[in-house]
């Protein structure tokens, strides 16, 4: 079995950019084991988590790819742009497909798109289809 475990984005103070995601997004931390190496961050609730990785590599600033769907996209920019939230990209567009990029301290790129609530809802519970089960091999080794 496997799974997908977290998403790193390299910062340089893990301590310091979750409570930069705290106090801009409202998002939880978790640890995992007991060094305390392993600091996370997600939006209450949600399975999605982001490890914040300090130490390891070199901080590369950038568009991470990584994106947030919301359904309150102008409320949340406006928010977050109020507490000094940092938005390379603003708001661009309406209603669904509405987009803007934020900046973390790091210079780390996230996405924010609007998208309904459902949407959303059924985004949080979406799982990897399961494998297929292999093909039975023949006898001769040949299909």
């Amino acid at each position: 079995m496997i799974a997908l475990a977290d998403v790193a984005v390299t910062v340089t103070d893990a301590k310091k950019s979750a409570r930069w995601w705290e106090d801009h997004l409202g998002f939880v931390q978790h640890t995992i084991g007991g060094s305390g190496h392993a600091l996370l961050v997600a939006p209450p609730g949600d399975a999605f988590v982001l490890h914040l990785c300090e130490g390891f590599e070199p901080v590369e600033p950038g568009n991470t790819g990584i994106a947030f769907v919301t359904d309150e996209l102008p409320a949340l920019v406006d928010r977050m742009t109020r507490s000094g939230v940092q938005f390379p990209q603003p708001l661009e567009g309406e209603g669904l497909g509405a987009s803007a990029k934020f900046a973390d301290p790091d210079g780390n790129i996230f996405w924010l798109v609007g998208a309904p609530k459902n949407f959303i809802e059924r985004e949080a519970g979406r799982r990897a289809p399961a494998r297929a089960a292999p093909a039975a091999e023949t006898s001769a080794g040949g299909p």
